[in-house]
């Protein structure tokens, strides 16, 4: 990103050690001034702030980091629908297992509840949330989605140990988390 500003004003910031510490690595490192630094992380910012919860930046960054994918909506159905229609046993098996170790992993970064969880998972678009009282509704992008998720799901909530605390219901377009009564 090259920012080339048409005319330049001076305003004043104070930093702590540290973060001057990477303000001056970071201009090292890219060959620029220290305001062009400021200038760069304040263009991207002002970016980020409009498409992306701040708040969710580290958990964003971990989700784009690691070995994960982006695919089209068609493509995506495409590949849904023929797993739905073909799908042995032995497959659905293992897309629980995968949430298992999924589970597993995440309870390894501090994901320690259903909120928590469902939280993270919406951040990475497979479902919209909606928590009720003593439920959650997830809301897909499509149908196709509701088997896969809910046996990827019941692994998740295996490895976090609340997979007797819960029921997943699959409606139409969605899955219905049910808290049982204790």
């Amino acid at each position: 990103m090259n920012i080339m500003p048409d005319k330049l004003h001076r305003v004043s910031v104070a930093v702590d050690e540290k973060t001057r510490s990477i303000l001056e690595s970071l201009a090292k490192k890219e060959n620029k001034t220290l305001s062009e630094i400021i200038r760069q992380a304040i263009m991207v910012y002002s970016k980020i702030r409009d498409k992306l919860v701040v708040e969710n930046i580290d958990k964003y960054l971990d989700i784009v980091s690691s070995n994960n994918i982006v695919l089209d909506i068609e493509l995506w159905l495409t590949i849904l629908d023929e797993l739905n229609k073909c799908s042995s046993q032995d497959f659905w098996n293992a897309i629980e297992r995968i949430g298992m170790e999924h589970g597993f992993e995440l309870r390894s970064k501090g994901v320690k509840d259903i909120d928590d969880l469902l939280n993270l998972l919406s951040l990475r678009h497979l479902f919209e949330v909606n928590k009720n009282r003593n439920s959650y509704t997830l809301v897909l992008a499509t149908r196709n989605e509701a088997k896969l998720l809910k046996a990827y799901l019941k692994g998740l909530f295996k490895s976090l140990g609340v997979e007797r605390e819960i029921e997943i219901v699959e409606g139409l377009r969605k899955l219905i988390i049910l808290k049982k009564a204790n």
